[in-house]
Formats: structure tokens, sequence, C-alpha cells
């Protein structure tokens, strides 16, 4: 009995302690998921920066838009970055007392420039930070105005490394809470980043993240919060105070537990892992117990089949060293598995038999096979082309299915080979699919194919000039546009068009492509003759754009297309010619039949035919009609070809209000409408032709007063602002059509109903008021509901914005 006792308490032992120890590795591998998952995370941010650091590097002008574009396209402010921002922070000069390292603002565009000025050795300045709004505060920040701050930043620069400079809550009190620097140093070249001893003289300045500390710690895993909870001491490697617990949430007497720490970019994480109530909870201890009363109850039982007992434990002890090197075995695979659990993993042993498969393996494989199941499969049916005898690595391999309508897989692979506890060998396959990837790159490959093709069957010719080497690489289609042949040996055949260039066009030609590779412009667009065969000239349309500089901004690269628009020349000249002519020949009929009209109006009474009068007024009416349609297509001739003009001048514009007001009353009341002008609180003058803007008011009346609800009310209003004075004319009618909306400012462009059809129109009046406000530096728009209020407005700019005189 006592021998039996003695069994049962060391199976209970032996069963407490399998399951401690299971539960100890269920515990190490949340642990070490946490630890992995905090590695990408610095990883991320290090990146972060790195990219950061390749725009400063790349870029010759670094503006205030590249920088908030680059923080937008970060997301800075999402949870799963945990920064509070990102910037720059550069070497301060000393020459002109100019607070800043390397870059100057230029302009309003906030671009940065290089200056030629001595840097500082110990001083390094915050000049860039986004997001601004909540991190103004940063701006102009002295690293050194913090010893600690200002050592670990030397540090990083003359080693190269990304640092962080620890937790300084007093570097600017507004935030209220310590945050972190993460300092990346740049250098003038890439290359430099790399180098083993970076040299002082190619520094630049820093690229930084301010971490969002109470945030850094959580959300390492799925199971942080549920199943394990992690507290963080950060022990900076100089005077550098401690930050308070992260998370704050107590551990009330965990069963698991870790203390471990960890060095990240020159700082000591010290990391408290313990486990949860829930994770507790779920341990296999109840075993135990039902092993010990079973045990008893054998016990009980065992005065009477004794013998019988001593039999069946030897083959239980027997049993139990087998389960227990099984279990071995597995918790090797396993923990393999878990280290890739992102890959399609296999196990198989040394013959190429599939011993286990992740699900993600199932998945990836379920197109080569019908089975579901993989374990009666070898990995020679699954995967022919691998070799479980080669060395360790990456392949990729090329897998046809035995399934039919199943679609060829691109698989790559890489081989771990390793040995169980009886030194059994086995291999571990991680295997990520990229048929994806490798039908994309041959895509890309079709799709420029495909644009050569394009471009040759709308004959647009491309050139690629190498600025630095004065050569030029030209296509098929650039040398038929030009009608010419690819001489052997010509290194710059772009240049030797302008030999046959018309002499007035090679000037502006040359300004064009000066301007663009200055950096003056964008882009190099002009329009040029060259002279062909049988001496015709022909027309050649260019567009360039410079795609590659130096680092001090020097072009070395343009790229551009010159299409031969001849035909598409001569049309437009043909059409602006007609347009041009029939205008200005309809002018002398025009008045002549308005002189005539108005010598018989004049006559008296007596002179005239009865129902004269009424036919006199319908002349002339429709005559003003006709001269208004001359002259609006004469003023499109004009803005088509260039030679619109505006006199800018400052006048009253009460002045303008008033005499519109008294000109519309009758217009409006053959509508039967009302014309209200609000007299302005202020008298203003604005900056603008005068004729002109009264040909706009005239247009947006005449157009409030015939769309207007009949009994209604057409209101003349002005608004001054900062800079403009906006002027408004609104109606109460049918408003404007949904689909009129877009092309309402579009020469010729009508609403296609009958209401405004009635109401007669060219549709230029809108297109001619827009061209004219913005040749006086204002903008036009419009809002409208249906049925509802219609608002059209335009802004002209003020003489002075600073004087506002009130009127006594």
């Amino acid at each position: 009995m006592i021998f039996f006792l003695g069994l049962t308490y060391f199976s209970f032992l032996l069963v407490h302690k399998i399951a401690e120890s299971r539960s100890q590795e269920a515990f190490q591998v949340l642990v070490d998921q946490s630890l992995i998952s905090l590695d990408r995370r610095f990883e991320d941010y290090s990146r972060l920066l790195d990219g950061l650091n390749g725009l400063v590097v790349v870029s010759d002008q670094v503006t205030a838009l590249e920088m908030s574009n680059y923080a937008k396209a970060l997301n800075v402010n999402d949870s799963m970055f945990m920064l509070d921002a990102i910037g720059l922070a550069t070497a301060a000069p000393e020459e002109n007392g100019l607070r800043g390292n390397l870059f100057a603002l230029t302009d309003s565009t906030s671009q940065f420039r290089s200056l030629p000025s001595t840097l500082q050795a110990d001083r390094f300045v915050v000049e860039y930070i986004e997001p601004l709004a909540s991190h103004q505060m940063f701006l102009g920040l002295d690293f050194a105005s913090k010893p600690d701050l200002l050592a670990i930043a030397k540090k990083s620069r003359d080693t190269g490394q990304t640092l962080i400079a620890g937790h300084f809550s007093d570097i600017v009190p507004q935030i209220g809470e310590s945050r972190p620097f993460m300092l990346k140093p740049i250098y003038k070249s890439l290359q430099n980043t790399y180098l083993m001893k970076p040299q002082k003289d190619d520094f630049i300045g820093f690229a930084f993240a301010v971490l969002n500390v109470e945030d850094f710690f959580k959300g390492l895993t799925t199971a942080q919060g549920r199943m394990i909870e992690i507290q963080t001491e950060f022990n900076a490697n100089t005077a550098i105070d401690n930050i308070k617990n992260v998370p704050a949430t107590a551990i009330d007497a965990p069963d698991y537990g870790r203390r471990q720490s960890i060095e990240k970019f020159g700082q000591t994480f010290s990391m408290s892992f313990a486990s949860t109530p829930q994770f507790d909870s779920i341990q296999p201890f109840r075993a135990r117990w039902v092993v010990l009363t079973l045990g008893l109850l054998i016990t009980a039982l065992v005065s009477t089949i004794l013998r019988v007992l001593i039999r069946k434990n030897q083959t239980i002890a027997v049993t139990i060293a087998q389960k227990t090197r099984d279990l071995e075995t597995q918790d090797k695979e396993k923990r393999s598995i878990l280290e890739n659990a992102m890959l399609a993993i296999l196990s198989v042993n040394k013959s190429g038999e599939i011993l286990h498969a992740n699900e993600a393996a199932l998945k990836l494989l379920l197109p080569l096979t019908s089975q579901i199941c993989l374990s009666e499969k070898t990995l020679s049916e699954l995967l022919p082309d691998m070799d479980l005898q080669g060395v360790d690595g990456w392949s990729k391999l090329h897998v046809t299915s035995a399934i039919e309508e199943a679609e060829p897989l691109i698989i790559e692979v890489e081989k771990k080979t390793w040995f169980t506890a009886e030194g059994e060998e086995r291999t571990t396959l991680l295997m990520r699919d990229i048929t994806v990837t490798e039908r994309h790159a041959k895509e890309i490959v079709e799709a420029e194919q495909r644009w050569n093709l394009a471009l040759m069957s709308v004959q647009i010719g491309v050139f690629d000039i190498d600025l630095e080497r004065e050569t030029s690489i030209v296509s098929d289609t650039w040398l038929e546009n030009m009608q010419t042949e690819a001489r052997s040996g010509c290194k710059n055949p772009y240049q030797e068009q302008m030999v046959r260039m018309h002499s007035d066009d090679l000037v502006l030609f040359k300004e064009a492509e000066a301007a663009c590779i200055e950096g003056r412009t964008d882009r190099a667009e002009v329009r040029f003759r060259v002279i062909v065969a049988n001496d015709e000239w022909r027309w050649i349309k260019s567009d360039a754009v410079v795609v590659e500089r130096a680092p001090d901004g020097t072009a070395l690269r343009m790229l551009g297309i010159q299409m031969d628009v001849t035909e598409s020349f001569k049309l437009e000249r043909m059409k602006r010619d007609f347009v041009a002519t029939v205008s200005h020949e309809l002018r002398t009929p025009l008045t002549s039949i308005k002189g005539a009209l108005g010598l018989l109006q004049a006559q008296s009474q007596a002179e005239k035919p009865k129902g004269s009068d009424r036919l006199i007024e319908i002349a002339l009416s429709n005559s003003d009609r006709l001269a208004s349609l001359v002259d609006d297509i004469l003023d499109m001739e004009k803005m088509n070809s260039g030679n619109m003009n505006v006199e800018v001048n400052s006048f009253s514009l009460n002045e303008i209000l008033s005499d519109a007001s008294r000109q519309f009353e009758t217009y409006a009341s053959q509508w039967n409408v009302g014309v209200e002008v609000p007299k302005p609180e202020v008298e203003q003058m604005i900056s603008a032709d005068k004729k002109r803007v009264i040909q706009v008011l005239t247009n947006l009346l005449s157009n409030a007063c015939k769309f207007a609800h009949s009994e209604t009310i057409v209101r003349l209003t002005a608004e001054i602002l900062p800079t403009h004075m906006k002027i408004s004319v609104s109606n109460f009618g049918p408003g404007i059509p949904e689909e009129f909306r877009s092309t309402i400012f579009q020469p010729f462009s009508q609403a296609d109903n009958s209401d405004a059809r009635k109401r007669g129109g060219t549709g230029l009046g809108l297109s001619i008021s827009r061209t004219l406000i913005e040749l006086m530096g204002g903008t036009i728009g419009f809002e409208s509901e249906p049925d509802q209020e219609t608002v059209f407005w335009f802004t002209c700019p003020l003489t002075d914005a600073s004087e506002v005189l009130a009127v006594v």
C-alpha cells in the first residue's frame, strides 16, 4: 500500500511538473513574441527616419510642402506608430547670426537652399517639425540648452548611429509629458550614411522622431493585456530621469514572470513580464488533482489486483517515456513554426516525408493537390525541383499543378535543417507565393511595350538628353517627325535640329529650355518651325522636363516629347482668321443700320407711317443685340490669340455699384424684377480696369434679371476681404442644373432647356467674364441650389488692403 501511495504521489508530482513546464514554455512564447514585435517597432521607426534622410539628401530643394506630404504619407498621427512628430534638426552656422544649418528660407514658398556658411560643431537647432500645428514650440529648439541631449546628438553625428536621446520633460514644458528623441544623422551623400567613420564635414543635420512613450510599449501583441502584462523602465546612459511604468496597470501576484533588459539605439530598457489571471486560469493544473484522485482509487483496489497493477505500471512507465520524447520533438517543431507564423511552413524528415504543415502551407499548396491533408504526400510530389540535400538558403521554384484548371505557381522557399532530441534530421521549409509579384513585373514590361507602340501610333517623338555629357537619345518617331535619319557616330541628334530651326523661333526655344534647366520653370514648352525637304516649314510642339539634378541643383538629365502640329496649327489659324474677318466685316453694316434706324426714330411723329415706332424699336433692339454678339466674338478672338489687354487703375467701387443700379432699373422692369444695391458702409478703392469691371457686372446682372422669378429682387452687394473686394450678384430663380455646372464658364455653353432658349443668349458672357477677372488678378465663381437663391461672385484686388475709410 505504501508503495502505491508513493507511486500516486510521484505521478501527482510528474503531471504537475509537465503542466508547469508547458505553462512556462507558453509564457516564454508570449515573451518572445513581445520582444520580436518590439524589435520590429524600433526597425519601423529607423526606416521612417531613413526615408526622411533620403528625402533631404536627394532633394536639391526641400520645401514645406514636401515635408508636409511626407508626414501625411506616413500618417504620423496614426496610433500604430506611437509618434508625436517627425522633423529636421540641423547644425547652426556661425556667420551672419543665422539660426539653422545648411538651409535657409528663400521666399514665401518655404523652399530651402544651400548656404556656404561655416557650421558650429556643437550646436544643433530644430528647423522643421510635422505636424506643425501641435508642435510649433519645438521650432528653434537648440540642443545645446540640454547637455544630455547634446551629448547623445554629438555621439550620433560622430558614429553615424541612430540613437535615442532619453526623456527630457523640461525641453519644452508646454507638452506636459516627457518625450524621447530618436536621432538619425544626415550626411551630404547617402553613401556616407553607411561609412564606418563618417566625416564631420559631410554632416548636415538630424532627422528625428518624437516618440510617444505612454503608448510605445502598448499593443506589442494581441495577447498583451489579456494573457501577459508588460512593465518597462527606461535607463538612459546619460543623466536622464527614469520614466514612469508603462502601462500603469497593477499586477496582482502573477504565477509567471520574467525580467529582461534589452539595449536599443544606445539606451537600455528593463522589461518586466507577468502573466494575467486569465492566463493562469487556463493552465492545466487541474490534471494533477485528477491524477491524485485516480491514484487513491487505484490504491484502494490494489490489494485485490496487485499483480495486475504491477504489470500495468511497467507498461505505463514505458509509454510515458516514449510520450515524453515525442512531446520534446513536437515542441521543437512548434517553436520553429511560431518563429515564422506569417509564412507557409512545412516540416519534413530526411527522406522527404511531410511531417507537419501549418495553415498557411495548406492554403499555398492546396492548388497543387486535391487532398487537404498533406501527411500522405512526399515533398518530391509537391515540389519536385526542391533539393533537400543542398545547402540551406533561399531558392525560387516554378511549380505546375497536377490539377488541370489550377494556375502554375512561383514559390520562394527558404530551407532550414535541424535535428530532434534523438538526433534525427529534420528540414523546415519557409515558403512564400510570389506568383502575383512575378506576374506584375511581367505586366509592367508588357505595359512599357504597349506605351511605346501607342507613342508610335500617335506620332509622338521622345528624346532623352544627358546634359552633363552633352549626348542625347531620340526615338524612331522623333526622327520621322523631324523628317531626318539617324546618322552613325552622331552622339547628340537632338542638338542638330537647331540648325534647321527658324531663326525667329530659335531664341524662344533656347530661352524656354534654359529656364527649365536653371529651375526657373517646371517645363520647357514651346512651338517652333523646322525646314524639311522641298523648303517646307513644319511646326513642331516640344514639351520637356528636367528629371535629374545634382545635389547642388545642376540639371543632369532632361526628358521630353515632340509632335508635328503643322496641320492643327494651320486649322487653328484659319479658324481665328475666319472669326476675326467675319466679326470685323459685320461691324460696318451694323453701324450703318443702327445709324439709319436712329435717324428714322428721330423724325417727327407726323412724318412717320402709322405703327413705324414699334418696328423701329424692334430693329434697334435686334441691331444692339447683334452688335453685342459681334463684340463678344471679337473678345473671344482676342483671348484665344493672347491679345486681350486690361488697363488696371485705381477707382471707387461705390461709383460702379451706383451706376450699375441706375442702368439696370429699366432692363429689370422688362422682366418684372427689382434691383437692390445696398450702400456699402465704407468707401473702398480697387485696382482693376473700370471698363472691364462694368462689362462683367453687365453680364452677371443681365443673366440674373433674365433667370429670376417674376416679382423678385436681384441684389448687388460688396464685401471687403483682407486683400480683395468680393462683389456678388444674387437672384431667386430655377437655379443652375447640376449637369451644366461643370461647363458653365466654357465658351458657347448654355443650359439646354426651353427656358434658357426662350430667354436667349450666346453663351459667351461668362467665359469672357472669367478671363477678364483673372487678367485683373481676381477669381470668379457661383453657388446655386434648385429653386433657391443663386449667387455669382468675383473678386478684385484692393488698392491698399490696410486703408478702409469709414463714410462720414
